[in-house]
């Protein structure tokens, strides 16, 4: 089996050598499931823990994943070909192992210190770079809490990268990660969420039997906001950054499977990325479904899982941007999905809070898929088009700017469209005048 060169190239004399990854598929039906032969293989030579890569793959593919450390093999559910797989883990190397300075694959991983305890940093033997990670892709988060020795591989007992760990010490920094995204909330850069609404039947101008409707009574507004919380976190664990809350469960038991989860040290799934698997693999049949016209179909696909697994308009949101849109985004949000989309948003009980979840999550998306930059202007007019986004929720989002790199460069790629919204809106107050 030939090598290829880390991070691309045909440099036959490149002295960064990795093995192809070998995909296997096995199982059928809802069994069917892809195992990554030499993920080990594959992962020392990246310097890299095999788990890393298995768990970004899946991220990426939106699947779940497990490694069997005996075996030295991971696997992501569902049939994926090789060359997807070879794909992603060329994705893999650009984002998590490449010097984001130089290029070259002499990285290492450590957490921080203290307050930046939350932080992945790199270091460069090469070029002595040192930077933060992209802690807005969900790999951040597993990769905190399995953080890599001084080797590169799962630290025995969660160390975090230079020593020991407690058990205690990690539910604190959790806690503490928590506590923190809730100050937060009043960011751009964070998701939205708060007062979100169950979702039933409702009306529409279109199809109106298969639509959303808010409940307006005094009990389903103390029950909303009672909920408010837990469906804060499902959004974020939609977008990778927390947990799926278990509050409305109510009984010990599933504090207890929590608690339980929480303290095993092997690397079974989590209950959320069950979760998370279960109800994406619904989204993307809805999803299906919206691509092929059917939109009716599609909404009582949703409508399902919303009742079915306690979600809420936004909720849905993040699954449908991870899951729906890719570079072709533009055409799906205006063509493919604009009925879906549509109807979603018109179930959702606070418009501003929606459309503030939607641009963090357009950033999000940008960051995600590299020639979408280009198409800030135009991925934000499709939203304001069908009018998911209107030039108040556009303006004071461009104009609050971000404290990070990323959301800088975003608003600046947003300018020419932004620009166009004021003026527009000057031209109608000469106008009146």
């Amino acid at each position: 089996m030939s090598l290829l060169n880390i991070g691309g190239g045909d440099d036959p004399a490149y002295r960064y050598k990795m093995p192809p990854v070998v995909g296997k598929k096995e199982g059928i039906g809802n069994g069917k499931k892809t195992v990554i032969v030499n993920a080990t293989e594959v992962g020392k030579s990246l310097k890299r823990a095999p788990q890393y890569l298995v768990k970004y793959c899946a991220v990426e593919l939106g699947a779940v994943s497990t490694f069997d450390k005996e075996q030295g093999s991971g696997t992501v559910n569902g049939w994926h070909e090789t060359p997807i797989l070879q794909e992603k883990t060329n994705k893999f190397i650009k984002e998590w192992v490449l010097c984001p300075k130089c290029k070259l694959p002499e990285t290492s991983m450590e957490l921080g210190a203290g307050k930046k305890s939350k932080d992945i940093y790199f270091d460069c033997k090469a070029c002595g770079y040192h930077g933060v990670a992209d802690m807005m892709h969900k790999l951040a988060t597993f990769i905190l809490n399995n953080p890599p020795d001084a080797t590169g591989k799962i630290a025995e007992g969660k160390t975090d990268g230079k020593g020991k760990q407690s058990r205690e010490e990690r539910k604190a920094q959790k806690a503490a990660k928590r506590a923190e995204k809730e100050r937060d909330d009043e960011d751009d850069d964070e998701g939205g969420g708060g007062d979100a609404v169950d979702i039933g039947d409702g009306d529409d101008d279109d199809d109106d039997d298969d639509d959303w409707a808010v409940d307006t009574s005094e009990a389903a507004v103390a029950e909303r906001e009672k909920s408010a919380q837990a469906s804060f976190d499902k959004i974020e664990a939609a977008m990778g950054d927390a947990k799926v809350s278990d509050e409305g469960g109510g009984g010990g038991k599933e504090k207890k499977e929590k608690k339980k989860k929480e303290e095993e040290e092997d690397w079974g799934e989590s209950e959320l990325e069950k979760q998370r698997g279960v109800i994406g693999g619904k989204v993307k049949a809805a999803i299906e479904k919206s691509a092929e016209g059917d939109v009716n179909e599609a909404v009582k696909l949703l409508m399902a899982a919303s009742s079915e697994h306690d979600l809420e308009p936004n909720d849905l949101f993040g699954f449908i941007f991870d899951l729906a849109f890719d570079e072709n985004c533009v055409k799906q949000i205006k063509d493919t999905h604009k009925k879906l989309l549509v109807k979603l948003f018109k179930a959702a009980p606070d418009k501003k809070k929606t459309a503030k979840f939607l641009l963090s999550s357009v950033e999000r998306l940008i960051e995600q898929q590299e020639g979408l930059m280009k198409k800030v202007a135009n991925v934000l007019k499709a939203l304001y088009d069908i009018d998911l986004l209107d030039e108040d929720a556009i303006i004071g989002w461009y104009d609050k700017g971000s404290k990070r790199k990323h959301g800088k460069a975003v608003r600046e790629a947003a300018t020419p469209f932004v620009n166009w919204l004021k003026e527009a809106d000057e031209d109608e107050s000469d106008d009146d005048d």
